[in-house]
């Protein structure tokens, strides 16, 4: 009961926002009822339309997402999970070699003296140390 009295109030506020526009339907309902039905009929068509129209980008759109995941797989491996290795990935899977073991620890000592950044033809380069106060 609840429901049918939201829609008669529902109704009365639309008649008491738009008067005119109720004017204009319902006296297209008494004078040409085709008219009305033809106008009827093209909103109809029209948000029929908008749905199929929402369905076929949707279809699309998970056909692209499809195609784009199989490319990644063809392009990276094997899909799937595998909780002893991972995802799928190339790089998830370590293959051990002589020099990738686990535990492993590899120190690079680098030269001690920076590049130089700025060349010499470039301005006058002034080097400076800062001095805590």
């Amino acid at each position: 009961m609840n429901f049918l009295m939201a829609i008669i109030d529902s109704v009365a506020g639309f008649v008491r926002r738009n008067p005119f526009t109720t004017f204009i339907i319902l006296f297209l309902a008494i004078a040409a009822p085709a008219v009305l039905k033809g106008i009827a009929l093209f909103i109809l068509y029209f948000i029929m339309g908008l749905i199929l129209l929402i369905v076929v980008l949707t279809l699309a759109f998970r056909w692209r997402i499809y195609r784009a995941r199989k490319q990644m797989e063809e392009q990276f491996g094997r899909s799937g999970f595998d909780p002893r290795e991972g995802f799928g990935s190339p790089f998830s899977r370590r293959e051990t070699r002589g020099e990738d073991r686990e535990g492993e620890v590899k120190i690079y000592k680098t030269s001690g003296v920076p590049e130089k950044r700025v060349s010499d033809k470039v301005g006058d380069y002034v080097e400076f140390e800062e001095e805590k106060n």
